[in-house]
């Protein structure tokens, strides 16, 4: 009983650490580093790569269907899409490892209207250094990373980081 609750504390504070050291707060600024390039497929089948979006604004955002913190955040997400397309916001929503009926229908279900890309190796996920969902990756025009959140975001978090972006 006693090593079963030393386990769990220790996944909590390891947590806690994680979120801690790889989010960047609004009004922090990170080191800036390059958006690592990755090519995955939409639910059209078509290709899309970051490098697409260089001159752009671009949110990535890393999820699954399942996750409830992901879920909530997804509404607000569209929101920030709808505010800000006009202005060049690209949102690239990353699925982790479902299948692309099970994304659709979430979509769907969701009244989702920016791109939803299929992460089915995890590859790209880990190539952004990630260890949980949801996870939100802010890219610059010039395709930097000047912002990395660990964990579901509100419509005025959202914002904040969005201004970072120069929106």
């Amino acid at each position: 009983m006693k090593k079963t609750i030393i386990i769990w504390v220790l996944a909590i504070a390891l947590v806690i650490v994680a979120i801690v050291v790889t989010s960047t707060q609004p009004g922090q600024t990170a080191s800036l580093e390059k958006a690592a390039n990755f090519t995955l497929t939409d639910l059209a089948g078509n290709t899309v790569s970051l490098h697409d979006f260089i001159g752009k604004p671009v949110y990535i955002n890393f999820f699954a269907t399942w996750c409830p913190p992901c879920r909530t955040e997804m509404p607000d997400i569209e929101k920030m899409y709808q505010k800000y397309k006009s202005k060049g916001l690209v949102v690239l929503a990353v699925d982790l490892k479902e299948d692309k009926a099970t994304v659709q229908n979430f979509v769907t279900q969701n009244g989702l209207s920016f791109t939803v890309l299929l992460d089915q190796n995890t590859i790209t996920y880990k190539d952004y250094n990630t260890a949980s969902i949801p996870v939100s990756v802010f890219v610059n025009k010039d395709g930097n990373i000047v912002a990395k959140r660990v964990g579901g975001l509100s419509a005025s978090e959202m914002e904040s980081y969005l201004k970072m972006l120069g929106l």
